[in-house]
């Protein structure tokens, strides 16, 4: 078999487990190791000094009977005194948890070791971006927002929690803004860096010398060669190293941000999903598997959520299939999967395609999926859901 084949099928015995129902990711991590952590020095040093006591260690955590067990780390920071903090959307967005959890709740860890209830306000889930209220007794320390955007080249640090660290800096440059890779999911005014970003540093603050947030942290790539950006030079052109393959990626945030006003007034903007899984799942290519999944190439749908647009539609999870001989013995099995090949008529050869042209819909909207399942391809109407909506209703 080749590597394909041989990779879908342990796929199939994965999505047996339950811990695997998740939406649609809008962001990813990595999953090798990124370049060492690089400290800050000079007045960047202090910078990181300035800002730390107004950052936090964010934790999703179960409730009732296990209302210690984490189940994943981010962080954030306090942008006002009252208590209303900033974070990464991905990092608290709870839809599509583990229901043997019982509802999960976010908590903030101050550097004091402070513990703070964190509740939603606002989101915006194409922005990677949220505003939450810690219960806080009194004012806290704070960081401040910038009131402008650095230029490529400026020196800035992040705060973070990845590789097993405590609210620790990370330092590095402004490579880019407004960075447009043609993905659906980076917002046109992403901010790339150099530092040494990992998971756990999402929802941190990206600060200039200042001790001023510039920007938020939201996730991190290791092949940033194919951007582009708008009206910038690339970075080596400016004098600029980037770590080979690597780069990492900020939603920008200043004081007369619109966004983060509408968010701390409790905007919810979510994105339209059809409903199924695909974390970890695969793109068909036809001319590179053994299994015979039609003739045309797209993303395989791994795991309906129950109840979503999707389910509704008609589509189903990926299985196994028995392959049975003349007397009905099985002789093996192979995938009986959908692949969705278009989307009102536009191919969509991978899942980047099929988000980035379902992100130019809208919720609600109805959209025609072309689907390849055995030997048959036909149509099928699916009215768009809101992730946040869809996956919790799968839980």
């Amino acid at each position: 078999m080749r590597p394909f084949t041989l990779a879908l099928l342990a796929l199939l015995v994965w999505i047996a487990l339950p811990w695997l129902q998740r939406p649609e990711p809008v962001l990813q991590h990595v999953q090798s190791s990124p370049p060492p952590v690089v400290a800050p020095t000079g007045a960047m040093a202090q910078a990181y000094e300035v800002a730390r006591p107004g950052t936090l260690r964010v934790e999703a955590r179960c409730s009732g009977q296990f209302a210690r067990q984490v189940l994943g780390v981010g962080s954030g920071f306090f942008f006002d005194p009252s208590g209303l903090v900033l974070t990464a959307y991905h990092v608290v967005d709870a839809s599509g948890s583990s229901q043997d959890c019982g509802e999960v709740r976010f908590v903030g860890v101050d550097p004091d070791r402070v513990e703070y209830p964190l509740s939603l306000i606002g989101f915006d889930a194409f922005m990677d971006l949220a505003v939450m209220r810690a219960e806080v007794d009194g004012l806290v320390p704070s960081i401040p927002l910038a009131a402008t955007l650095p230029s490529p080249g400026a020196d800035i640090v992040a705060i973070g929690n990845s590789r097993g660290d405590f609210l620790q800096p990370r330092a590095g440059r402004v490579t880019r803004l407004g960075v447009r890779p043609g993905r659906a999911d980076f917002a046109e005014s992403t901010i790339e860096l150099t530092a040494s970003l990992a998971p756990g540093d999402s929802g941190g603050p990206v600060v200039n010398a200042k001790g001023e947030a510039i920007g938020v942290v939201s996730y991190i790539s290791f092949n940033p060669t194919g951007m582009a950006s708008s009206g910038n030079l690339p970075p080596f052109l400016l004098g600029i190293p980037l770590p080979r393959d690597f780069a990492s990626y900020a939603v920008p945030v200043e004081a007369t941000s619109d966004l983060v006003l509408a968010l701390t007034e409790g905007a919810e903007r979510d994105v339209p999903v059809i409903g199924f899984s695909w974390q970890n799942g695969y793109d068909y290519r036809p001319g590179d598997s053994e299994v015979d999944l039609g003739p045309r190439p797209g993303p395989i749908v791994v795991n309906v959520a129950p109840g979503g647009p999707a389910d509704r539609a008609g589509l189903r999870s990926l299985a196994v299939r028995p392959l049975l001989d003349d007397e009905g013995n099985r002789v093996g099995s192979e995938p009986d999967a959908d692949v969705i090949v278009a989307v009102d008529g536009v191919a969509t050869p991978t899942f980047a395609d099929l988000i980035a042209e379902v992100r130019t819909k809208t919720i609600g909207e109805t959209v025609v999926l072309t689907v390849q399942r055995g030997g048959a391809t036909f149509r099928l109407p699916l009215e768009l859901g809101a992730r946040r909506t869809v996956f919790s209703v799968s839980r």
